[in-house]
């Protein structure tokens, strides 16, 4: 069996040529600065096909990058997707689009995509040392829009903070407290910390507690504070209000009116200044008191004394 002979291969013809170069001639320097002029023109205009058709995909890739990403955006809004997460989507769809339409226009072009890779990689490496933080934000935002513990325009309490959700974006949290005031808030933060949505559910409970006169009907006054709150405008009827006994206090007998109202603050704080209303006016109306602190001043053999409830032989004096 004759073994076959390799073919030689030429050598690749470097860009400078063995010249002779004297340095203190100026003629020898511009000729070699001429011959490798000369060798990148040639190089070039060999190439140039291939660079004006990279550029041509280039262009044609990104008219066609720029309609997708618009079918892509009427898409996700037809399917009534959240505005954060819709902007997410639509962003890393971009970068990612161009980028392998740029880098498969340079490898029509004749540039080494795998070289242009390796720098991106370690840019990329360098960069997520130096923004470590950012990124953290960045991917904490990705999780919150995969997690949804709150959308834009849902009322929260979070980090000491409480306020509608204005937006949400790959670093902060948009925050608009109910005084008005922007709170930006790292989203980061937001995800290791424990979150209150005071809206997700549709309905809100609000406690007020109103005492009455230990010499009152008590279980009067229960029906005559359930009534008053049932009819207060905003209250729900379902789940149905609750009037409870909580506390035998100094002065009052304690109960807790517990009813259920719309989620969002402005509701909740309207709501809750017309149950109050209604229940001193109803309490009033039936000829029961809510009574203030009351102190008993007793004046016996030792002199002044004073006592919460203690009978006197004397006169007492009674504050209230």
């Amino acid at each position: 069996m004759q073994e076959l002979e390799a073919e030689p291969t030429e050598p690749t013809e470097p860009i400078l040529r063995d010249v002779d170069v004297d340095i203190t001639d100026p003629g020898s320097i511009l000729d070699v600065l001429g011959e490798a002029s000369r060798t990148l023109a040639e190089g070039f205009l060999s190439r140039l096909p291939l660079i004006v058709l990279g550029l041509l995909l280039l262009v044609v890739g990104l008219l066609f990058v720029k309609l997708l990403l618009r079918w892509t955006e009427h898409g996700l809004r037809r399917a009534r997707i959240e505005r954060s997460a819709e902007r997410l989507v639509i962003n890393l769809l971009r970068v990612f689009l161009v980028v392998s339409v740029l880098l498969f226009a340079l490898n029509i072009a004749g540039v080494e995509v795998g070289a242009v890779l390796a720098g991106l990689g370690l840019a990329g490496l360098a960069l997520a040392f130096a923004l470590q933080n950012i990124l953290e934000n960045f991917v904490a935002g990705i999780l919150i829009l995969m997690r949804r513990p709150f959308r834009a325009g849902d009322q929260i309490e979070t980090n000491e903070y409480a306020g509608t959700v204005d937006d949400i974006d790959l670093r902060v949290t948009r925050l608009r407290d109910f005084d008005g005031e922007l709170v930006l808030i790292p989203n980061a933060t937001v995800f290791t910390e424990p979150i209150i949505n005071l809206t997700r559910l549709g309905a809100r409970r609000t406690r007020v507690v109103v005492g009455i006169d230990y010499r009152d009907d008590h279980d009067r006054a229960r029906e005559v504070l359930h009534d008053a709150v049932a009819a207060v405008d905003g209250v729900l009827a379902h789940p149905a209000p609750e009037v409870l006994c909580i506390e035998l206090g100094d002065s009052s007998v304690d109960f807790e009116l517990a009813y259920w109202t719309a989620p969002d603050m402005r509701t909740v704080r309207h709501v809750r200044d017309r149950v109050l209303r209604a229940a001193k006016s109803g309490v009033e109306a039936a000829g029961m008191t809510i009574p203030w602190p009351i102190r008993t001043l007793e004046w016996g053999r030792s002199g002044l004394e004073l006592g919460p409830g203690s009978r006197a032989s004397r006169p007492e004096h009674t504050e209230r």
